[in-house]
């Protein structure tokens, strides 16, 4: 069989093709995050190429279903301008493990599940769950009063208006970027001894840590402020860490009275507040902070 001619998909045309989307699968009713790319006008059986005019973003499932011919090329042309189905783009980290090495702004973290709070806000934490896996959550700051990712025990939802979300169907990525600058990066990875660890790290300090384990690796940015988790180093408020290691402690970085002002998600405060009656055109509202 010969081989075909196209290239690889450029990370510009997939961002282009996962915009037009809304980030999420267009086939009605279905919104699925963890997206593929489907050549259809022309396929590549006919012309190799990868232009987004005659691509479209899909869920691994209805790209098969293209694949085999489910939908005219006019239905996939109206499915690539339909992002109705932005509001229901969330997702699920479906990796579960008992034992995570948390990666968080090239600092190491085991066995700390409180892992960077910041005025009484947990901003990366891991929590344990009744079968005993850890669970990941994650806090989204900002200095804009927008809406930006939450994800609660491995489930990710309120996503806001990002410039491009990515995550791959294997789903041991996410990464969201916001327009002002806003970004965040997560990833899983499996270190299957310590060798592998000290070659990706390029640190020994793993005495403590029980291989084979997965990692889970945090990146954030909060634009315009001094607070950012690069792959190298945290930096929060005028303190800068890099390559520290946390073994079984109940926290790893507080701050307290930073002196931000903190006002993302208000959409999802407001809405948390609110409360359903047996009168149909009556609600009950929590007022307070």
């Amino acid at each position: 069989m010969a081989k075909s001619k196209r290239t690889a998909i450029p990370p510009e045309i997939k961002r282009i093709l996962r915009n037009e989307v809304g980030f999420g699968c267009p086939i009605k009713g279905c919104g699925n995050p963890y997206l593929e790319y489907h050549h259809f006008d022309p396929p590549v059986n006919v012309r190799p190429h990868n232009e987004p005019s005659g691509m479209i973003a899909l869920c691994a499932q209805h790209h098969k279903k293209a694949d085999g011919g489910t939908y005219t090329i006019e239905q996939l042309h109206e499915f690539k301008c339909d992002r109705s189905n932005a509001e229901l783009v969330k997702g699920n980290l479906d990796w579960l493990r008992k034992d995570l090495l948390a990666v968080v702004g090239g600092n190491f973290y085991y066995e700390t599940p409180r892992i960077i709070v910041i005025d009484g806000k947990e901003l990366v934490s891991l929590h344990r769950d009744e079968d005993g896996y850890l669970r990941l959550n994650v806090n989204m700051f900002s200095l804009e009063a927008e809406e930006r990712i939450i994800i609660d025990n491995n489930s990710w939802e309120n996503i806001g208006s990002p410039v491009d979300l990515r995550c791959p169907p294997q789903g041991k990525e996410l990464e969201v970027k916001y327009a002002n600058g806003d970004y965040l990066y997560l990833r899983f990875i499996e270190l299957n001894n310590l060798e592998t660890a000290i070659k990706r790290y390029g640190s020994d300090i793993f005495s403590s840590v029980q291989f084979p384990i997965t990692a889970v690796e945090v990146n954030m940015t909060i634009a315009n402020t001094s607070f950012s988790l690069t792959p190298k180093s945290s930096t929060l408020g005028g303190i800068q860490m890099t390559g520290n290691f946390a073994s079984h402690c109940g926290g790893g970085v507080c701050i307290d009275n930073s002196g931000i002002q903190w006002l993302q998600n208000p959409q999802w405060k407001i809405r948390s507040r609110i409360e359903a009656t047996e009168h149909e055109n009556v609600i009950r509202v929590k007022f307070g902070k």
